[in-house]
């Protein structure tokens, strides 16, 4: 692409000197005033403009088209990633209402685990995938509606009891984003918290707390945490990169993020949705 460009350009630049050339050669055979110079130059910056758009044209549809290429071969993959790991989530259900050994029943514990890591990455691709492709439209939703729907999809998998207090939010951002967000710090809370460990959700003035009383983090852990693949605990489940999506999409959104952590004592991560709410509906 950029040798291309570069040879491009440079191929304008000569073919735009030879105008200008062709110009001083009329002006000087037909004299230098205002009517010569007018009338050439009306010739000229048409002439130069059709020529720049012809290169630009032959320039970038070139990277269109592969452009619109690997959007469509994106499109397939995906497609076709989802439907193995459907199946594989379908199989594992089924299997483990008849396998009565408690050996094997760990075993597909284990793949279904790997499923679920596997799906929830997926996701994760998916969603960065299509962001890229086209801009994600924002939407109008009541952030509290959002928040239970997320808790009890938690409370599903019979984690850690969940505590809940939101009032009616409307605001309006990427949804799909913010779920991502939201599962990444809900996980986060429950990765470093034992089994019995409550974590605390709470939504009042624009704010939404998500409180963990787990194993919390010191100073220098929280300069870390927003880094891709960094984990204060190396030996809890995971990529590292939830922070850094959660990092990264506040950003983008305008949503204030603070995390404060105290080790041994937990975590407590503040979203503001002050510049996302809207007027009450």
């Amino acid at each position: 692409m950029n040798r291309d460009f570069f040879w491009s350009l440079f191929i304008f630049f000569v073919i735009l000197s030879a105008f200008f050339f062709v110009h001083y050669l009329y002006l000087v055979k037909n004299g230098f005033d205002e009517t010569n110079y007018l009338y050439a130059l009306s010739i000229l910056v048409p002439a130069s403009l059709v020529t720049g758009y012809i290169f630009l044209y032959l320039l970038f549809e070139k990277h269109h088209r592969q452009t619109r290429r690997l959007e469509h071969l994106v499109r397939e993959v995906l497609h076709e990633i989802n439907l193995p790991l459907s199946t594989i989530e379908a199989n594992c259900e089924m299997l483990a209402k008849r396998v009565k050994d408690e050996k094997n029943l760990k075993r597909l514990g284990r793949i279904e685990g790997a499923s679920k890591r596997l799906q929830k990455l997926y996701r994760e691709l998916a969603y960065d995938i299509k962001k890229e492709i086209a801009p994600i439209e924002r939407e109008r939703f009541d952030l509290a509606q959002l928040l239970h729907e997320r808790v009890a999809q938690f409370r599903e998998l019979k984690r850690n009891p969940i505590e809940i207090e939101a009032r009616s939010l409307v605001v309006e951002a990427d949804r799909i984003g913010l779920e991502q967000v939201l599962d990444n710090i809900l996980e986060n809370a429950f990765k470093y918290s034992c089994a019995l460990s409550v974590v605390k959700v709470s939504l009042e003035d624009d704010i939404l707390h998500i409180r963990d009383y787990g194993i919390g983090m010191d100073e220098n852990e929280i300069l870390h945490i927003y880094e891709r693949y960094y984990q204060s605990d190396r030996s809890a489940e995971g990529e590292g990169i939830g922070l850094s999506i959660v990092k990264r999409y506040c950003d983008d959104e305008k949503i204030g993020l603070k995390i404060v952590s105290r080790k041994g004592e937990g975590t407590d991560v503040s979203l503001d949705f002050s510049a996302r709410r809207l007027a009450d509906v």
